[in-house]
């Protein structure tokens, strides 16, 4: 038996401020409370009239009833019954009855009135600060200044402004439909323009806010009569956000503020595409000139994009995102590199073979220096799903060759999962497949090389639901999957894709039946000429280079750390290690609807989350980072310490611990092997049990390792995905969130357990590999990364590698 213990390396702490805790209470002025039985009195009399006479309204009369609360400081309106629609002018709430009654809200009241204190505080203490509760009128939904103009605006020949359309259903989906109802009311009251006109609406949480032009009649209307009066809860005199179309109809180069190259030591990303227009004003700054090919064999001394992708692409790579407003600043911090295998019709050549064109183009970059290649398409004729993987693995040649590529020149793909075309999406609507439900449907699987195991593969979501000039609705809300992007598994059933970035939405009109993008809601970016210089798209295409413009950024951090070389496969764990999932509860919306087709499989949707750029390098004092990269043989397990501190008892708020693995086996050449000629499967153990249990407890799970089935070790950590699935890939990530900490969990260190299994019969090489393990403190309370340090400091790092 060998005995080796790699010792997992600290990243130098970058600190970045954190926003104050939120919910603390403040305790109220004694005064207050020695009046808090007086003022409960006096407001309940006041909240029982109102919902005496509230029981005694007709329906369709209570359905129009809102609120107007007054008070000298924020109040908090959970659990009353009293839903807020809006805030006024400040210390102002508008708020609409959940029920028939007040019952809850006078209920909260006696609370905050007669109710023991609790280390100084009273139930409910914003009770104290309200100061009356009145009725609401219709002009109470009017701001200031259109409140001020209200008797001149009602007889103007048209009036532009913001509303708010809020719905009060429960579910989001529900709310979505009523909110939908109220646009679809909103247009028909226009009378396609005869008393107004619909412009950009957006979806959030609920509400929809939009902007509107309509007669001084049918404004007066919208405000005053009882239809309108919870539908519409807040009228604005102009747009709180500058229209995306008076953004983009206003644009020139000129008028926006420096566009800088990026540092001179800045990483490269080589966008393998349809070439870059390098004159184009935001290109011209960030391609490196000695670095823009073209591998056309009919136009090889012409590198420059003539169909416009690739120049899209490559501005996003550079800069993550263009800002085209007035004055507006866009620094890069990627350069960019070009190979334009693509020709004007965004096709290959004839008569070349895709697989040997990658190899070209690897061969030339990476003695150069480049580490990350931009492969941002999918073949439209190669669906991966259960009717062609089958065969597949043998003949998907691009996907393979970027696996030998990647292992070979120890560089990284990011690709994507490909796009849903728009007439495939509204046939899955009008079959009654809605969103997100079609997105497991077997046509709607990932496009070669999406599949590929060593590639990182992206999917996309949506950034808003912002729809421009029209009725239609977006299909998806923001930090959802995009309608069109596209779901693994990838080619050993593994997570696929492993991130997901930006890249666009699309809208329905139920009306008119058709599905379309949408600029409001597309990706704005550089377009392959001088002027105009941008352009806006969507596609899983341009979330791709959002995700290589931040492995970049992870790389450049990596080498600044001294950390060298820096390989793959830690690249890749950095970046999946700092991924997280956004979205609140209209992300677990979707999860659930795809969980309720098939268990778990939103991961096929969403991967493991949207990487962040900053947290895949920096600790803080809540928080520590450590890595290790070396290589492992076949059939070994590495142990690996993890210093988990007992301080972590004295906090009283979430912790996590986030794990990546990741490795670079040999694929398969030719047969019918196995497709990686290695596996690694991770798992980790409590520091209260003895090493050597831990030892003979792996060695008896390797007799089931080629099953599902999940074997219980001795206290192991039950992370969100479990073993089964998270194994199956060469990119490993898990998180484990735990509430309460007891310090004889910290009695030694953690075990990782890392284990290599050997796939072919032939001999198979040592594999590279890497791991990330970050732990955190999120009640900010345990001096994370000052304990870790000093328990790595008197802790002698060993590893125990066993042999069968």
């Amino acid at each position: 038996m060998n005995s080796e213990f790699p010792p997992l390396r600290f990243v130098a702490p970058q600190y970045v401020e954190r926003r104050k805790e939120k919910g603390r209470r403040i305790p109220l002025p004694d005064e207050l409370i020695a009046r808090r039985s007086e003022i409960a009195r006096v407001l309940g009399v006041k909240v029982q009239h109102l919902s005496q006479a509230l029981k005694q309204m007709p329906d369709d009369e209570r359905r129009a009833v809102f609120y107007k609360l007054t008070h000298e400081k924020p109040i908090n309106l959970t659990g009353t019954g009293l839903k807020p629609i809006a805030e006024g002018t400040e210390g102002v709430t508008l708020a609409v009855p959940r029920e028939d009654n007040l019952d809850k809200f006078q209920q909260k009241i006696e609370q905050f009135g007669t109710g023991e204190l609790r280390k100084g505080f009273p139930d409910n203490p914003y009770i104290a600060h309200i100061t009356t509760i009145e009725p609401g009128e219709p002009k109470d939904r009017l701001s200031d200044e259109l409140f001020e103009q209200y008797d001149q605006l009602i007889g103007k020949d048209f009036v532009i402004c913001e509303i708010e359309i809020i719905s009060f259903q429960q579910g989001p989906r529900q709310q979505r439909n009523e909110i939908a109802s109220v646009v679809q009311a909103l247009e028909r009251a226009f009378a396609n323009g005869v008393h107004g006109t619909l412009f950009e609406h957006e979806e959030s949480g609920g509400s929809c806010r939009a902007v509107i032009r309509c007669t001084g009649k049918m404004f007066r209307q919208l405000v005053e009569d009882r239809q309108w009066q919870r539908k519409i809860s807040w009228f604005e005199p102009k747009p709180r956000f500058e229209t995306f179309q008076s953004v983009w109809n206003d644009f020139r180069v000129e008028d926006l503020g420096r566009i800088e190259s990026p540092p001179d030591d800045a990483p490269v990303v080589c966008v393998v595409d349809s070439g870059v227009t390098v004159g184009n004003p935001f290109l011209e700054p960030v391609a490196r000139e000695n670095m823009i090919r073209s591998f056309l064999r009919s136009d090889p001394d012409n590198p420059y994009d003539e169909f416009g992708h690739g120049s899209g692409v490559a501005s996003l790579a550079a800069y993550h995102g263009l800002n085209l407003a007035k004055g507006a600043e866009n620094w890069a911090e990627v350069w960019i590199a070009s190979a334009r295998i693509l020709n004007d019709q965004n096709e290959l050549e004839d008569e070349r073979l895709f697989s040997t064109l990658l190899r070209e183009v690897v061969e030339t970059f990476r003695p150069l220096g480049v580490r990350i290649f931009n492969l941002a398409i999918g073949d439209v004729a190669k669906t991966w799903n259960p009717t062609t993987k089958r065969t597949a693995p043998r003949k998907s040649w691009v996907a393979r060759t970027i696996d030998r590529l990647s292992q070979e020149y120890d560089v990284v793909f990011v690709t994507c999962t490909g796009n849903i075309d728009q007439s495939t999406i509204r046939e899955f609507l009008d079959d009654g497949k809605p969103y997100p439900g079609y997105l497991c449907d077997e046509t709607a699987r990932i496009l070669d090389p999406g599949q590929a195991a060593l590639a990182l593969t992206v999917g996309s979501v949506a950034a808003g639901t912002l729809t421009v000039s029209s009725a239609a609705t977006a299909i998806a809300l923001a930090n959802q999957p995009s309608p069109f992007t596209r779901a693994g598994p990838g080619m050993e059933r593994e997570v696929k894709p492993e991130l997901v970035e930006v890249g666009g939405n699309l809208v329905y009109d139920r009306q008119g039946n058709w599905v379309r993008g949408n600029p409001g809601s597309s990706v704005v970016m550089a377009s392959n000429k001088l002027t105009p210089a941008a352009m806006y798209d969507h596609g899983t295409s341009f979330a791709v280079p959002r995700v290589a413009h931040k492995l970049a950024l992870v790389l450049k951090d990596l080498e600044d750390e001294g950390v060298n070389p820096v390989s793959a496969p830690l690249l890749k764990a950095f970046l999946v290690n700092s991924a997280a999932y956004r979205g609140g509860e209209d992300l677990g919306t979707v999860q659930d609807e795809l969980d309720s087709r098939k268990r778990k499989s939103w991961l096929n949707v969403l991967g493991y989350g949207m990487p962040d750029r900053i947290g895949a390098t920096s600790c803080d004092d809540y928080s520590a980072i450590l890595f290790y990269q070396g290589m492992i043989a076949a059939d070994q397990v590495a142990y690996f310490d993890v210093p988990i501190p007992a301080e972590l008892a004295d906090s009283s708020g979430d912790k996590r611990l986030t794990v990546t693995v990741a490795h670079y086996p040999e694929v398969q050449r030719w047969g019918l092997e196995r497709y990686l000629g290695t596996d690694l499967k991770w798992r980790m153990f409590r520091g209260d049990v003895d090493r050597e249990e831990i030892i003979t407890a792996m060695s008896r799970d390797e007799e089931t390792d080629e099953t599902d089935e999940e074997v219980e070790l001795p206290n192991e950590l039950k992370f969100e995905h479990k073993r089964t699935l998270r194994s199956r890939g060469t990119v490993q990530h898990d998180v484990l969130e735990w509430t309460q900490h007891r310090e004889e969990f910290s009695k030694q260190p953690y075990t990782l357990a890392i284990a290599a299994y050997k796939r072919w019969q032939r001999k198979v090489d040592d594999v590279p590999y890497a791991v990330v393990v970050r732990v955190e403190d999120l009640g900010h309370t345990a001096n994370v990364y000052a304990e870790i340090e000093e328990i790595l400091a008197r802790l002698e790092v060993q590893a125990r590698t066993t042999m069968p």
